[in-house]
């Protein structure tokens, strides 16, 4: 089965770095013309310079979606550019750790701001253009912290169960409007900001305790990305795919 999205206009929110990266150019390679936003420009158009290279239609475009003024020009930016929005990837998040008890009320709010309510603005303000051309596919990324109590990630993992929620009460609300709502929950990710925080041989010891041995890549997570975001996928909303290795589902004895 081949995915075709000829003709679709996507919105990849941190799309310059990190399985967002993979996310712009998976889409941008079944045909969509993708959007990548995020707050550093400099990534942002190497990715553009990436899908363009292989004969791809990109936009990079700056924004921090804590600023709803932000957002919403984004997305006009982008109707502009590519005539609609027909795919949504909430993708962009900020991963700080820490204990729960040691955990500052400006970082905590910080962290909500940007992975929770950054994704409520992103999915109102393309939810309203999707629902005018009865079509739309929204894609939230979650994080098995979403799923399981982790240490560490009090913040982190408060927001993505949030984003869970918002996903399924989204889904049932937007669908008449013919617009589907889901997730996607990778697992351990050897990404630039996952080994800054904990090292690759910390990544490669999560990793190795794991059903099947290994991190998770960028490919790994690509065919279940296309199949919510195509035609292939009309059928399937208010959903969460784990693309774990097996982590949030079974429980290993050791040995």
């Amino acid at each position: 089965m081949k995915v075709s999205l000829e003709g679709r206009t996507a919105i990849v929110t941190g799309g310059g770095s990190g399985l967002g990266l993979g996310y712009a150019q998976a889409l941008a390679g079944a045909g969509a013309a993708v959007a990548v936003t995020g707050r550093r420009q400099e990534p942002l158009e190497q990715c553009v310079a990436a899908i363009e290279k292989e004969g791809g239609k990109a936009l990079a475009v700056t924004c921090d979606q804590r600023s709803r003024d932000q957002v919403e020009a984004t997305v006009q930016q982008v109707v502009d550019w590519g005539e609609k929005v027909d795919i949504l990837v909430n993708n962009a998040g900020i991963y700080p750790p820490g204990i729960f008890l040691a955990v500052e009320e400006e970082q905590w709010l910080d962290v909500m701001d940007t992975n929770i309510n950054g994704p409520f603005r992103y999915s109102q303000v393309c939810a309203r253009i999707m629902a005018e051309n009865g079509h739309g596919r929204i894609i939230n990324i979650l994080s098995p912290s979403a799923i399981l109590g982790f240490a560490m990630v009090s913040a982190y993992g408060t927001s993505k169960g949030a984003l869970a929620s918002m996903t399924r009460v989204m889904a049932a609300e937007l669908g008449p409007m013919g617009i589907t709502v889901n997730s996607l929950t990778p697992g351990v990710s050897a990404t630039e900001t996952f080994v800054n925080i904990y090292t690759q041989v910390g990544v490669d010891m999560m990793a190795k305790g794991l059903p099947l041995a290994r991190a998770c890549e960028n490919d790994d997570t690509m065919g279940a990305l296309l199949l919510l975001a195509s035609d292939e996928g009309s059928y399937i909303t208010g959903t969460n795919i784990c693309i774990d290795g097996g982590m949030t589902s079974t429980f290993s004895l050791g040995g």
